[in-house]
């Protein structure tokens, strides 16, 4: 049973490691793009940089209002309320707080504000980015989800912490693993890069769902970006590839696996064009198919 000062200090302390280290993970991807193309590329810490920046310039959003200045803090808060309730190993301190379901939601609701955001500006290419990222909600939430309840269904509980434990103990099973393959199909999507980056889509959109977004806000929302990423694949690493060590051993090597992970999805980033919109449809279609037999299998105990 973790105390009440350990949750305490875990409320506090992920938060701040979350939003420090996010950023990042836009620097390590613009680095890996730049070096396989045989460009120097910008510094590791561009991330920080470009936030900085943002957070300096006036604010010349067309549609300054009262939800529209809240829809950015909405966004980020709900990715980082997600993050306290992740679980390192078996180590939890906040599981009685929210299970996988108020995990999902919360990334549901960070998506759904900066839909928000994106429509209330104005512009139509913001608006049609706006629909192309509600679409891609539509299809790439069900696919993770099912991915994620397969594991849960195998070890009978919604507990992030129980799950992890489960899956560490008894390994991989046909369903599991095909959940896996289905999961991994979500995380380029929920990274908003490349063949998936539809939203942004610069030479159609030219910039898209965040277009007429500026300042502090900008900011607020890209921060938001990085930090669904690191969550995204936080979240992934811990219940497919889970290691059972003492704290902090298992922090430092969910680190590894989390920017292991993002650079080899930088790398496929590289090496892949945009799909379009109907593509990018058609293909969740056929993994949400995919997931769903790993879920039959899991309910017939394979």
């Amino acid at each position: 049973m973790v105390s009440w000062q350990v949750a305490l200090i875990w409320a506090i302390v992920v938060p701040l490691v979350l939003l420090i280290i996010s950023p990042f993970l836009d620097g390590l991807a613009r680095k890996i793009r730049a070096r396989l193309h045989s460009r120097a590329g910008p510094p590791l810490i561009q991330g920080y940089l470009d936030l900085a920046k943002l957070a300096g310039k006036a604010d010349v959003t067309t549609a300054a209002n009262a939800l529209t200045n809240f829809l950015p803090f909405l966004a980020l808060g709900s990715v980082v309320t997600a993050g306290v309730l992740l679980p390192v190993g078996d180590f939890a301190p906040l599981s009685f707080a929210g299970d996988l379901l108020v995990v999902l939601y919360l990334l549901g609701l960070s998506t759904a504000a900066i839909v928000l955001g994106g429509a209330a500006s104005g512009n139509p290419y913001s608006f049609l980015g706006a629909a192309r990222e509600l679409q891609l909600l539509l299809f790439v939430e069900p696919v993770l989800a099912f991915a994620l309840f397969v594991l849960s269904v195998k070890a009978g509980t919604f507990r992030l912490s129980e799950i992890v434990l489960w899956h560490a103990q008894n390994g991989y099973t046909l369903s599991t693993a095909l959940a896996g393959i289905g999961a991994v199909s979500a995380l380029l999507p929920y990274y908003g890069k490349l063949p998936f980056d539809l939203a942004e889509a610069e030479q159609e959109l030219m910039g898209g769902i965040l277009l007429e977004q500026g300042g502090w806000r900008l900011a607020l929302y890209r921060w938001t970006f990085f930090v669904k990423w690191f969550i995204v694949t936080w979240l992934f690493c811990e219940l497919f590839l889970p290691v059972i060590a003492p704290f902090p051993l298992n922090f430092l090597l969910l680190l590894v696996k989390i920017f292991a992970v993002f650079f080899v999805a930088a790398v496929i980033e590289t090496l892949l064009a945009r799909l379009r919109l109907d593509h990018a449809r058609a293909f969740f279609i056929h993994v949400a198919f995919f997931v769903l037999f790993a879920l039959a299998f899991a309910l017939i105990g394979s």
